[in-house]
């Protein structure tokens, strides 16, 4: 069962991949590729860099592209 916390984080995670630009979800997009192709078994540090990219590096550039706006 998710707590409220847990639903905060994927709400929020969800309006930042809304909030991306095309160009960036086809550059997020390619990085998990490449992450997933060099990884023949996933491991619990690959899954780990996958959910790094969503839950720090996505916001990080949606804020960045509000701030230039």
């Amino acid at each position: 069962m998710e707590t409220k916390e847990e639903n905060f984080s994927n709400d929020s995670t969800m309006e930042s991949i809304k909030s991306l630009t095309e160009k960036d979800a086809k550059t997020f997009l390619n990085l998990i590729y490449a992450l997933l192709k060099d990884n023949g078994n996933p491991s619990e540090e690959l899954i780990s860099n996958v959910l790094s990219i969503y839950e720090k590096q996505i916001p990080r550039v949606v804020k960045a592209r509000q701030n230039n706006n």
